[in-house]
C-alpha cells in the first residue's frame, strides 16, 4: 500500500501550537509501575508501557502524560495484533479543532512497521461536544487504569488518553466487546467514524 497524506485545514484565526515529539525510541511514554501489584492510575507495567510507547514512537505520537498548555486532547490508539497499529488524536485549542489519524503498516501485537497513512482535517466544536458525551457516559475519568482479570491473548488493545483542564486519565481495555465495556468502547468507535479510514486499512475489527 502506498502512502497516503490528506489535509483539509483551511484557515484559523488563533495560534495552534504543535507539541514536540521525543527525540528516541527509548522514552517512555506512559508513567511506569514500580511492582505488578501497584495500583496507582495512569501508569503501567515495564512490559506493556515499552510495547505500546514503541508503537507511538514509530506512529510518531506525542508524549501527552507531562503536557501542560490549554488544549483538549483525546487520542485514541488500537492496537490489533495482526492488523495496523492505528492512532487517530483529537486536539483543540481556543475555537481550532483537528484531527490527527495515522497509520503504520506492521502489526500491533508484533512490530509496528512504517507509516503508510497520516491524515489532518479540521473539526468542530459540536464533534468535541460528541466525543464529550461518551466520555462522560464511560464514567472515563473514574476507570481504573487496566483491568487485569480481562487481558487475553489475540485481540486488540484500546488505549484511550484524555488530557483537558490540564488533568490527564489513560485507560486501556483488551478487546472491549462486552455490555460492561460499550460505552468505552464507543468512545475509540467515534474517533474511527471521525477519521474515515477505508476498510483496506481497518482490517478486521476487535
Amino acid at each position: 500500500m502506498s502512502t497516503s497524506c490528506s489535509t483539509n485545514l483551511g484557515k484559523s484565526n488563533n495560534k495552534f501550537d504543535v507539541l514536540p515529539l521525543p527525540l528516541d525510541s527509548t522514552r517512555l511514554y506512559f508513567k511506569a509501575k514500580t511492582t505488578y501489584n501497584d495500583t496507582i492510575q495512569d501508569a503501567l507495567e515495564l512490559f506493556e508501557n515499552k510495547w505500546y510507547s514503541g508503537m507511538l514512537f514509530a506512529l510518531k505520537e506525542l508524549i501527552l502524560k507531562d503536557y501542560i498548555g490549554d488544549k483538549e486532547i483525546y487520542r485514541f490508539t488500537w492496537l490489533r495484533t495482526f492488523n495496523y497499529p492505528v492512532s487517530i488524536r483529537l486536539e483543540k485549542q481556543g475555537s481550532t479543532v483537528r484531527l490527527f489519524t495515522k497509520v503504520c503498516n506492521g502489526a500491533g501485537g508484533y512490530e509496528p512497521g512504517k507509516i503508510i497513512y497520516s491524515s489532518t482535517l479540521n473539526l468542530t466544536q459540536k464533534q468535541v461536544d460528541s466525543i464529550n458525551q461518551k466520555i462522560n457516559r464511560s464514567d472515563f475519568w473514574t476507570l481504573q487504569t487496566e483491568m487485569r482479570d480481562e487481558i487475553g491473548f489475540d485481540g486488540s488493545e484500546w488505549i484511550i488518553e484524555v488530557i483537558k483542564e490540564n488533568k490527564y486519565h489513560m485507560v486501556v481495555r483488551w478487546t472491549p466487546d462486552n455490555e460492561k465495556k460499550r460505552a468505552f468502547r464507543a468512545i475509540g468507535e467515534y474517533l474511527i467514524s471521525l477519521a474515515d479510514l477505508k476498510q483496506e486499512i481497518i482490517g478486521k475489527k476487535y
